[in-house]
């Protein structure tokens, strides 16, 4: 038998015809761990990366870190972002580095620019260079370090798969989809960071736990809570600026949403007590950003009205050099 090939998800368009097109999977799961939603090969084995995060930054506030540093709403969301290192990000990241004693030096992510263009364009006229403390991924290593400083073991070394503070996420993960996720094949993320390979339907199945979080012991119930509020009441934190995270959250506040590299996106929608994971085989950020607002409305998270709002991000035009609309992306018939 040969290897199931995804449905196509995503057509690009120049003019009316399709000149490229997208395959990947898509999994929707609700409460009671049925599946409600899927399309291409859901147990194929991905990679979170980014997406991930949220449950990431559990052991920050289930240990009591969180609490014994005063860690604010803006922190939190930070902890888990993949921001813009826009001025705002930066603020809140050295406030909260002051507040636990840390610096950009002890981050064992490597130094970046920041992503947002104009920021970086301002920072190298101004003769900045890459650091630390702008990689998108710097608000999750400080995290890292903040439960690292609170449980008073070794900071260095902290990014290493074996660490107590990536052992710990690991353990969260492996409580939440029922496996234990330390038997999967794994490397370094872009940031350094341990990047487990895992069941598109588990990672799904982690996600919606946040929906029901009353179901879980009271330490993690009370951290899942606070990190879908964080996301929720400072979306600007957890991407900035032209993002299509920060965009779908400010559009609808009852959907968590929280992209990962290589096409990955995680859609967390507690009132409708579903959870979604999808992944663009390509890796294309364009495709996977149309599959989220297909999957969003074609499950009613999303008003038509809202899906319309963020037509950019879900159904964007394809302009040249001229700034002529040339064609468009948008979801494929699969979706009807």
């Amino acid at each position: 038998m040969g290897i199931p090939v995804n449905p196509v998800l995503v057509d690009i368009y120049r003019g009316d015809s399709v000149e490229s097109f997208h395959r990947g999977a898509v999994v929707a799961i609700n409460v009671d761990g049925d599946v409600v939603f899927q399309l291409g090969d859901i147990d194929a084995p991905v990679f979170p990366r980014s997406a991930l995060k949220p449950v990431q930054a559990i052991p920050l506030l289930e240990s009591g870190a969180a609490e014994h540093f005063s860690l604010s709403q803006q922190e939190l969301a930070l902890a888990c972002a993949s921001h813009n290192a826009e001025p705002a990000h930066q603020q809140v990241l050295a406030e909260w580095m002051t507040k636990v004693g840390l610096q950009s030096v002890q981050l064992e992510c490597g130094p970046s620019l920041p992503t947002h263009r104009a920021t970086a364009h301002q920072l190298l006229r101004e003769g900045g260079t890459a650091d630390k403390h702008m990689h998108n991924c710097s608000g999750k290593h400080t995290g890292m370090l903040t439960l690292a400083s609170f449980l008073k073991i070794s900071i260095e070394g902290y990014s290493d798969y074996g660490h107590e503070t990536q052992q710990k996420w690991m353990q969260v993960l492996s409580d939440l989809c029922g496996t234990d996720v330390t038997q999967y094949p794994w490397d370094r993320d872009g940031c350094g960071l341990p990047a487990l390979c895992m069941p598109l339907v588990e990672f799904a199945t982690a996600l919606v736990k946040f929906c029901n979080p009353q179901d879980q012991q009271p330490r993690r119930a009370s951290a899942m809570q606070a990190i879908l509020a964080a996301m929720q009441a400072h979306p600007d934190m957890v991407a900035g600026s032209d993002r299509c995270c920060t965009a779908t959250m400010q559009a609808n506040k009852n959907v968590v949403v929280k992209t990962g590299a290589e096409g990955v996106f995680a859609a967390i929608a507690p009132k409708s007590g579903i959870a979604i994971a999808l992944k663009v085989d390509d890796g294309a950020s364009r495709a996977a950003e149309a599959t989220l607002g297909a999957v969003l409305r074609k499950l009613d998270i999303i008003s038509a009205a809202e899906y319309s709002s963020l037509s950019h991000w879900f159904m964007r035009d394809v302009k040249n050099s001229q700034g002529i609309v040339v064609g468009r992306v948008a979801p494929s018939s699969v979706w009807d």
